[in-house]
């Protein structure tokens, strides 16, 4: 390989009844599709741009908590943490050279990462891969869950592979129009065919789960906040908090504009954990991974009712009663919940971290 992988792994014993269990989580962080961007981003955090001030070790929070009473579901498999130094939405294929000062090659990372878990940590006797990812690792995950299933099985594995999207399932604006990454990264084999041939003349658009989506054939759940901070934030629409945590008040008619594209579009997805809240991530959260309801259902319920495909897998909040021109959240639920949760997300802001086992940081030379 001419990529080096790293990634944090904490192992279950060969012993435990969960071995064959694995669990993928892709970091977030949004991206840079210029040199002026992709410098100024080295500066505000070299992190997401580099992996050499990457720490030894890291605690598990979320989806990633090896505590059995925050996450029931996934304490007991191999836990994996793919940390994002890429800054390319996973998708990029080239490497530093006079138009770039940095290599983006996202799409080989996780190639290689997968490879060295297969090759090297035995997950090639896996009867379980559950691919996961919050923000542009949301978008990662709708990108190659099923290169990593073909990848998985062609080792002779049967292993189930499923994916969960989490807060990836951004609408077309004119101001959200990703235009110029795909030929800044140089993405010549993660986006399908298909999609770069039906938006031959706006490929940008195969960056949207709206049209990702209907391509992918592995198993997969999508959740997504209404009110997505983030999302509002590229749109220019601003945030109104009310006190007490009601809500948002906000009459923009943008604001309306776009919640009903996410909602609308969700509603046509098999699988969705769709929630009425102002937010950006929740599997990287232990309070909103653990807490988080929609319709008195939790995700950890939802998850498990979909893998073991017991239960309805479309659960949504259903506001217009409340509020028919969707400018408010009507989960005021969550919207408590968000208000004694702390955050590190993307841009810095501090998010809550639960002690947890220690993890090991495993690095593959070529």
């Amino acid at each position: 390989m001419s990529a080096r992988e790293r990634y944090y792994l904490r192992r279950i014993k060969e012993d435990n009844d969960h071995e064959k269990s694995w669990v993928i989580y892709l970091q977030g962080g949004y991206y840079c599709n210029s040199k002026t961007e992709c410098n100024e981003r080295y500066q505000q955090d070299s992190r997401l741009m580099s992996s050499t001030k990457w720490p030894k070790t890291m605690e598990g929070i979320g989806i990633l908590n090896a505590h059995i009473t925050a996450n029931p579901l996934g304490w007991g498999s191999n836990l994996v943490y793919i940390p994002y130094c890429t800054s390319d939405l996973w998708l990029g294929d080239t490497e530093a050279d006079g138009e770039r000062d940095f290599h983006f090659r996202g799409a080989l990372v996780i190639e290689s990462v997968i490879e060295a878990l297969i090759e090297k940590e035995g997950m090639s006797a896996a009867n379980s891969v559950l691919l996961t990812g919050t923000s542009a690792g949301a978008l990662g995950v709708m990108l190659h869950i099923d290169k990593i299933s073909k990848q998985i099985r062609k080792t002779g594995s049967k292993a189930v592979v499923r994916g969960i999207s989490d807060s990836g399932w951004f609408v077309e604006t004119e101001k959200t129009k990703n235009k110029g990454s795909i030929q800044y990264w140089q993405v010549n084999r993660t986006i399908s065919q298909e999609c770069m041939e039906t938006h031959s003349d706006s490929d940008w658009k195969c960056l949207y789960g709206v049209n990702i989506y209907p391509g992918i054939k592995s198993p997969l759940m999508i959740i997504q906040f209404y009110f997505d901070d983030f999302q509002m934030e590229l749109n220019g629409i601003q945030v109104d908090m009310a006190a007490g945590g009601s809500g948002i008040h906000q009459t923009d008619e943008r604001l309306q504009q776009l919640v009903d594209k996410v909602t609308s579009s969700l509603s046509a997805l098999e699988t969705v954990f769709g929630v009425s809240c102002y937010g950006h991530g929740v599997l990287d959260s232990t309070e909103l991974y653990t807490q988080l309801k929609v319709q008195e259902v939790s995700l950890q319920k939802a998850i498990q009712c979909w893998i073991m495909d017991q239960c309805p897998q479309r659960n949504m909040d259903y506001c217009q009663a409340l509020h028919p021109n969707n400018t408010e959240p009507c989960n005021y639920d969550c919207m408590r919940l968000l208000q004694r949760t702390t955050f590190f997300s993307w841009n810095g802001r501090p998010r809550t971290r639960d002690p947890t086992l220690p993890w090991t940081q495993t690095t593959e030379s070529p």
